[in-house]
């Protein structure tokens, strides 16, 4: 598969997160799979549809004067007969009780709904007859109407809607670089609004009150926009003062909003503008008043401490999306449509107003890999703005789709001909500089302004634009590309800039942890460093271009290879793979790809999986794969290919498997797949050529346990460790496993199969595999309800000659005292079980005494046994001080999180005093154990040659047993290595006393869980 098959265009693509204040029961993600047109698209749009919600003819009145007839008249045709006619028996009373003038009696008593809003407003007039009204409402129990006619009344004579409406627009009008006339939307926002409609019908309103037109009355009476780009100036402030910023001075007073905060609705944009990361760990804010970080005040309003009872529309790109996603609460995703084929054909109508330009333009893309583009307005107006350049010049009509850069390109090289500028020979290169270098230093700080001086002269190139007192790009993509453009464009030799990074900080920001801003400029720097990009440009502008970029790129991914390698940082193999595949480049692709051995894959789109089918295929030194895949291959997942090339990509990656001459472990977690997609992987791993030796598939799905999948651990000699961790297996599945695993071509020599589910049926299954396989070396049943009967049939496979299992782990198999009985029956005639792990089961002493019983007999060969939290107490340490002087195979006793206490360890360390005595690790960590025991312990370290490792942390030793602990490590006889302590949990003067100790006996080592690395899962 080439590079060339398919154009990924890196699209502002937004999705909407609609937050509510409380979970919306049974109501499921809203997604329709596809790109908005940009975050202030929603904004404008759903402010105009909340201020237009009630019935047209109301607003309509209320823009001339809200206290009129035509207003009421709308109130009082939703009152029933009987309510209406109730209403005028005490509109006649009325004027008794409130020494008002009233209405004859005979032309009350015929009046009609028109003739009775028309007479309330001519005998009182203006607010005097809405107050008689709402006063009639409540008598005729239509509190309903009360309340929303008090709403309208307070929201109408309120400037801040008429406010709000006048900034939503004149930032549609000035922040948007559409080129076409707003009326050209009409239909795509109508689909959008229906979409945010039924998303927030889902909360209380239902269906039905969506669909008769009742939702949006009344449910938002305040719309804020919070734009995060424009509060990076603001160091400091509370929320009430973001939102005072945009409050009419004639206005009510802003706190009095706050009364009725499920009234409001903020939305957000542009959380990746931000310069300091929401999601950092700050304490929350839940004060209106106080004044905090910016950044903390926004997280505070996404995690609900702020006002929890508001709603927020947050406008989130699908990368912006993957990184706040555990920030929200309780949201519900929507992707609002873009533009269908018709309406991107009347997107160029509109913008050429010639038809039969706009005809000769829509033809030249109609066919090429652009159209599928033109669904977002960004790229319509690249295309077409550039269109339209080369029709003006006379020019052949040419768009290039190869990258993004490619048509980032094509619109900057139309717009900027350096022989029509009429600047002197030799200026253009040097202003263009100039201006890439504004657009660079504004990247980097997070700013999308330009001083004025070096404005002017490109305006009219639609280069800029004036933004009140700035200038500014028409769109901050378009600001990145000439960002990226400068370090193309940069003299050879020239000292660092001071306010721009280098391209090895660009790039290594890029792939670690960047904002998304510096990751758009590091794609574009990617797709510069091609030989296809540069030649494009020096042909139009014949310029010089910097020709060492790629050399530049690729050295600094060998060292952040060479980094992530030694655990130093860790690589966004997303961003690698998405800027790799910008380059179109097979052989920059095979440079940088083979760098790295270790490489984490997470998939969840379309895009994502044709980006990763194609770098990973250039990944000729691949050892270790991590893979994510979430739902790519569901009916509903959409996106722009169809299911049959999904699979074909699917299939690419997976030949990767067999390509890669080093690979060897393949991590799968979490991964959705169809049975399709399952055959493809398993098939690809049964392959005679695939080296693979370690399969990792966690938490595997039904459709993962397929023939194809045993075939798969039967068929690969080479694979030799097998983790179905969290994968739950049925009887029958297990049953199958275990007939893969025993014939006679399967090498698995490690099994893990820690929360299956395995119960102590499915045991006799996998005892009859603990005597059939000659291979199986390590079996792990942890987590999984075994039972004493499960014991049971598992101890008659390990007394069986054949058996060759070596470590058997059954922590938290819900076993007693009584499957020690089996067990010990089956330590004395195993003859190859060397470790046994029976951890957290509630074994107690009475268990354990019948465990020593085993030990003490010459035939046990068992070395290692783990029993922490088996609810012992140091009755048992007698039985097992007689084991550690009789038996002088057993080299590990772990016995952590057990009420061991002082007085269980002054028997052990009087077995370890013992000249028999051959263990070499003891594990008592949480045991209980006080200063009282350091004693004893520190003559058992003095005098055992064989002790080797010690674990002693979550203990209450105080500073006077470590300094009792010190003395004895501090001798030469003491042999110890390791020592289990959490150094920092000493004050200072035992901190100093343990690396003191440190430095005197070169080879003990004290640290924190000192036997990670050898525990089994």
């Amino acid at each position: 598969m080439g590079f060339s098959q398919r154009l990924i265009f890196r699209h502002p693509e937004v999705l909407v997160g609609l937050i509510y204040p409380k979970p919306v029961v049974g109501k499921p993600r809203l997604v329709s799979h596809m790109r908005l047109f940009g975050p202030l698209r929603i904004a404008y749009f759903l402010f105009l549809k909340i201020s237009t919600s009630p019935p047209p003819t109301v607003w309509d009145a209320m823009a001339e004067s809200f206290f009129s007839d035509v207003c009421l008249l709308w109130y009082l045709k939703e009152l029933k007969k009987n309510e209406f006619w109730k209403f005028k028996e005490l509109l006649k009373q009325e004027p008794t009780l409130s020494d008002l003038r009233p209405i004859p009696w005979p032309e009350l008593k015929k009046a009609s709904r028109d003739d009775l809003a028309t007479l309330l407003c001519r005998h009182y007039p203006g607010k005097q007859a809405w107050e008689v009204a709402l006063k009639l409402f409540q008598q005729v129990n239509r509190r309903d109407l009360w309340a929303k006619a008090k709403d309208e009344i307070r929201n109408k004579i309120n400037p801040y809607k008429s406010h709000m409406e006048k900034k939503f627009s004149d930032l549609w009008k000035h922040e948007t670089c559409l080129g076409v006339p707003e009326s050209a939307y009409a239909e795509s926002t109508k689909a959008e609004y229906e979409q945010l409609s039924t998303a927030f019908a889902a909360d209380e309103a239902g269906e039905h009150s969506w669909a008769t037109g009742r939702l949006w009355k009344g449910r938002f009476a305040f719309v804020f926009f919070l734009s995060c780009p424009e509060l990076n100036d603001t160091a400091q402030a509370s929320l009430a003062d973001l939102l005072a910023a945009d409050w009419p001075a004639a206005s009510e007073p802003i706190h009095d909003v706050f009364s009725q905060p499920e009234k409001i609705l903020f939305i957000i944009d542009g959380l990746e503008g931000l310069k300091v990361d929401v999601d950092l760990d700050y304490d929350l804010c839940s004060d209106l008043e106080q004044p905090q970080p910016v950044h903390v005040v926004l997280r505070s309003l996404l995690q609900r401490a702020l006002l929890p009872e508001a709603s927020l529309l947050v406008a989130l790109g699908l990368e912006v999306t993957r990184k706040f996603y555990y920030l929200l609460r309780h949201p519900v995703f929507v992707h609002l449509p873009g533009f269908s084929g018709h309406q991107k054909w009347l997107y160029f109508s509109h913008f050429f107003p010639d038809r039969e330009q706009a005809a000769r333009a829509f033809g030249v893309v109609r066919d090429t890999p652009v159209f599928v583009l033109l669904q977002y307005p960004l790229a319509c107006w690249l295309v077409c703005t550039s269109l339209k350049q080369q029709l003006q010049r006379r020019r052949p009509l040419r768009v290039h789709p190869e990258t993004t850069t490619c048509l980032y390109s094509s619109f900057l090289t139309s717009v900027f001909q350096p022989e029509g500028t009429g600047w002197p020979p030799g200026h253009c290169l040097s202003r263009l500089r100039c201006l890439c270098a504004l657009a660079a230093e504004g990247t980097w700080l997070g700013s999308r302004g330009v001083s004025e001086a070096h404005a002017l002269a490109w305006v009219r190139m639609r280069l800029l634009r004036q933004n009140g007192t700035r200038w500014v790009f028409p769109h901050e993509f378009v600001q990145e590309f000439c960002a990226a453009l400068w370090y193309l464009l940069r003299p050879p030799q020239e000292p660092p800039h001071p306010r721009i990074g280098s391209a090895a900080q660009l790039v290594t920001a890029a792939m670690t942890e960047a904002p998304l801003y510096l990751v758009q400029m590091a794609l574009f720097l990617f797709g510069f460093a091609t030989e296809r990009v540069a030649g494009l440009l020096e042909e139009a502008w014949g310029f010089p271009l910097m020709v060492d970029l790629r050399e530049e790129v690729t050295a600094c991914l060998r060292g952040l290879s060479q980094q992530a390698a030694r655990g130093e940082l860790l690589i966004s193999f997303q961003e690698l793979c998405t800027s790799v595949f910008e380059t179109q480049d097979p052989g920059f692709a095979t440079q940088v790809m083979s760098l790295f051995q270790d490489i984490d894959v997470y998939i969840t789109s379309p895009d994502d999986l044709l980006i990763y089918a194609c770098c990973l295929q250039h990944a000729q030194n691949l050892q270790v794969l991590h893979l994510n895949v979430e739902y790519v291959f569901s009916q509903d997942c959409g996106g722009m290919l169809d299911y049959n090339q999904k699979l074909s990509y699917w299939r690419d990656l997976c030949c990767v498997f067999s390509t890669s001459k080093d690979f060897q472990v393949l991590d799968l977690d979490n991964c959705v797949f169809d049975e399709a997609s399952q055959a493809i992987l398993w098939k690809a791993l049964a392959q005679p050529t695939c080296k693979l030796q370690k399969l990792v598939y966690n938490f595997a799905s039904d459709e993962g346990k397929s023939a194809d999948f045993f075939k798969a651990l039967v068929h690969n000699p080479n694979l030799t460790y097998l983790n179905l961790h969290g994968s739950d297996l049925s009887s029958q599945e297990v049953a199958w496993l275990s007939e893969a695993l025993r014939h006679p071509m399967c090498s698995i020599r490690q099994l893990m199969l820690g929360k299956c589910d395995i119960t102590d049926e499915a045991c006799e299954d996998v005892a009859l595999l603990l005597v059939s396989s000659r291979q199986l070396r390590l079996l792990s049943l942890l987590e999984n309800p075994v039972m004493n009967s499960g014991a049971l049939l598992l101890s008659e496979g390990l007394k069986h000659p054949d058996c060759a299992l070596e470590s058997l782990l059954l922590t938290y198999c819900c076993l007693t005292s009584d499957a020690c009985d089996y067990i010990a029956q089956a330590l004395v005639r195993s003859s190859s079980l060397s470790l046994l792990d029976l951890g957290a089961n509630f074994l107690e002493d009475s268990g354990v005494k019948l465990l020593c019983g085993a030990l003490r007999q010459p035939s046990c060969n068992l070395q290692q046994l783990w029993l922490a939290g088996c609810y012992l107490t140091s009755v048992c340490c007698e039985d097992l001080s007689s084991v550690l002087i009789s038996n002088e195979k057993l080299k590990t006793l772990k016995l952590g999180d057990n009420k061991i206490q002082d007085a269980g360890v002054k028997q052990l360390c009087g077995a370890l005093r013992h000249p028999n005595c051959k263990l070499e690790n003891l594990g008592l960590e949480l045991c209980e154990l006080t200063t009282a025991c350091c004693e004893d312990l520190a003559s058992a370290l003095t005098v055992c040659k064989s002790l080797r490792g010690l674990n002693l942390e979550w203990n209450s030793l105080d500073h006077d047993g470590m300094v009792v602990l010190c003395e004895a490590l501090g001798q030469q006889d003491c042999a110890l290595q390791l020592l289990g302590l959490d150094k920092d949990a000493f004050e200072e003067e035992t901190r100093y006393l343990l690396r003191a100790v440190e430095e005197k006996n070169l080879q003990l080592t004290i640290c924190t869980k000192p036997w990670d690395t050898d525990e089994l899962c």
